[in-house]
């Protein structure tokens, strides 16, 4: 009797086991993947843009349709690899053929933009406390921090080879403003060691808010002073050309006069024209900083180029933005003449897009 007992007892013990063991794990269908992705202030919205014109649709609120939850006061959006990684009050992360959930991860202050440095570390700009922590993606939790400077406001991160440079963007007011971008490197130069250390800082113009490699520097866009409310402060952004990979150095920057609140700088393709939003449009350049205003009298927060196959001989670069003044609403223009092609309507207010 006392091994039976004992026997029936073992049973339930090892279907105990059994039953765990042979817990079904959710399996999503690959119905994303090539296309373009777009924040909104209510989530996630797909758009198949590859497909013919007759087989385009709009998917909106995908991330709270695979998961069956949603992403709380979403900011950026960030496609690396198969991985997608959206900020919001934590940072998300998800397959980018399922969009199903790959995790997330919390202890953040105000994080505000992301880098994946390799497949096993994301760097997060987290504004609220000043630093950028460091991620392990596989654990799913913040491994370390590091620091950006006493009182900054951090905001882009942009990395290259074996280095992030992160913004330091000030505020709006004369009182707040900074000057500075920091580096932070990820791998040892050659040998490719890895390592999470500061390396370098540099001085720049007021308020630096967003950068882009080039073929062999840096394009650091500053905002200047914009302030609404005291405009005899205000003072015109400036564009510094930095060298990047020893000593942080500026040979060359050049003031953007008469043009205020400059944001979101953007390159080509082919690493020739810069594109950045300001108060009055969207903004060209050459290498040589000549601004003419290519779109105007639109409120853009956000500017992304997309070279797309029109026919097989023959590709073509457009630009994605939006306007404050047109809600629901991303516009696609072609990059190089500034003629308008199409609205894209979209749940909610656009915050950014991103392509796979």
């Amino acid at each position: 009797m006392k091994f039976l007992k004992y026997f029936l007892l073992l049973s339930i013990v090892i279907s105990s086991c059994k039953t765990e063991e042979d817990e079904p794990t959710p399996e999503f269908s690959k119905d994303y993947g090539k296309g373009m992705y777009i924040l909104t202030d209510q989530g996630v919205s797909f758009y198949n843009l590859e497909d013919v014109d007759s087989l385009r649709v709009m998917k909106n609120g995908i991330y709270k349709s695979v998961n069956n939850t949603s992403i709380s006061q979403p900011k950026s959006i960030t496609i690396k690899g198969n991985q997608a990684f959206i900020i919001g009050d934590k940072v998300y992360t998800v397959d980018i053929e399922t969009f199903g959930s790959l995790g997330s991860i919390t202890g953040f202050s105000n994080p505000i933009s992301c880098v994946r440095v390799d497949n096993n570390r994301l760097y997060v700009v987290d504004k609220g406390d000043a630093t950028v922590k460091v991620v392990d993606l596989i654990k799913k939790e913040i491994q370390s921090h590091i620091e950006t400077g006493d009182g900054t406001q951090p905001t882009k991160i942009v990395n290259n080879w074996f280095r992030t440079v992160i913004m330091n963007g000030g505020s709006s007011t004369k009182a707040e403003r900074d000057s500075s971008i920091v580096s932070i490197d990820y791998f040892t130069k050659y040998d490719f060691v890895v390592v999470d250390d500061f390396s370098g800082k540099l001085d720049v113009g007021y308020n630096p808010n967003s950068a882009v490699f080039g073929t062999d520097d840096l394009w650091v866009l500053c905002k200047g002073i914009y302030d609404p409310n005291n405009p005899v402060d205000n003072t015109p952004g400036t564009i510094y050309q930095v060298w990047p990979y020893s000593v942080l150095s500026s040979f060359f920057n050049k003031t953007l006069s008469g043009i205020y609140n400059a944001d979101n700088l953007t390159i080509n393709k082919s690493k020739s024209r810069l594109f950045f939003t300001a108060e009055n449009g969207v903004y060209i350049t050459d290498l040589g900083i000549n601004p003419t205003v290519h779109i105007p009298g639109i409120d853009a927060s956000f500017i992304a180029i997309n070279t797309e196959s029109i026919n097989d001989s023959t590709n073509v670069e457009y630009l994605y933005t939006n306007d404050a003044n047109q809600s629901g609403l991303v516009l696609k223009y072609e990059a190089w003449t500034g003629d308008f092609v199409e609205s894209i309507v979209v749940n909610g207010t656009a915050l950014e897009v991103a392509f796979y």
